[in-house]
């Protein structure tokens, strides 16, 4: 198994704490550790120092998947391991100079989807998120790249849908598939990253809109509660509730 627990041995439990209760931040109690094979160095993440409000850099939030994306890609489970691991190399590596940053970046990203998918995450699945943590790689250490990234994504996305969407008139339209494919030969080496981002965001894209549309109305009714029955009721040390709209003596 290449996840290791703190002896060497193969990781069975992820030691964490949730700290502070109320938010989404876990603590590694015990160092873990990551070997992509024998002959591979081990990657180790040291436990965490012990607080109820740690900083950023004694902290994780496990797999960061936006609200509106945890349908699909939840925060936790096959994902855990690696994700703790990616948040620790990417605080080392914020320690480097912006371009020795931007090389080591690109090799944790790597490290962080062969580790997904010795994770046995789908797919699918480990190779979207190493793209979608790839556009970060670029944000953090060369932003120029990431907006040109994200506006080629943003292209390709349109060139699919555009594709799928008015082949219903000529099937010739479907040729238009290929073009982001092509595109993506521009960018020599990051093929495989410009060509998986170009297809994985067309290929979320409608299926979050669909998701966005069904969790909004939801949302609305949530913040219509909070403000117009649940503010009264909202303070520092709050009693028993009787009943949703009212409040023990």
């Amino acid at each position: 198994m290449p996840f290791l627990d703190e002896n060497g041995g193969p990781l069975t439990v992820i030691p964490l704490r949730q700290a502070p209760a109320t938010k989404p931040y876990f603590q590694l109690a015990r160092p873990i550790g990551f070997r992509e094979h024998a002959a591979a160095p081990t990657y180790w993440v040291p436990a965490h120092e012990a607080s109820a409000n740690p900083a950023s850099k004694d902290r994780t939030d496990l797999a960061s998947v936006p609200p509106f994306l945890q349908g699909f890609i939840a925060s936790y489970g096959r994902q855990s391991a690696p994700a703790i691991l990616h948040d620790h190399q990417r605080q080392v590596t914020n320690q480097l100079g912006t371009a020795d940053a931007l090389t080591q970046a690109e090799e944790d990203d790597r490290v962080f989807r062969v580790a997904l998918r010795q994770q046995k995450v789908p797919l699918l699945r480990a190779w979207l998120m190493w793209a979608f943590v790839s556009v970060e790689r670029y944000w953090l250490y060369a932003r120029r790249w990431a907006a040109v990234l994200i506006a080629h994504a943003v292209l390709a996305t349109v060139l699919i849908v555009a594709a799928v969407v008015l082949a219903s008139s000529s099937p010739w339209w479907l040729l238009l598939l290929a073009a982001p494919a092509a595109l993506a030969l521009l960018w020599g080496r990051r093929y495989p990253l410009v060509l998986w981002l170009s297809y994985g965001s067309a290929l979320m894209a409608p299926l979050v809109v669909l998701q966005l549309c069904a969790l909004a109305p939801f949302r609305l009714l949530e913040w219509l509660a909070r403000e117009t029955v649940d503010r009264p009721f909202i303070d520092p040390e709050p009693g028993p509730i009787a009943t949703p709209f009212g409040r023990s003596r």
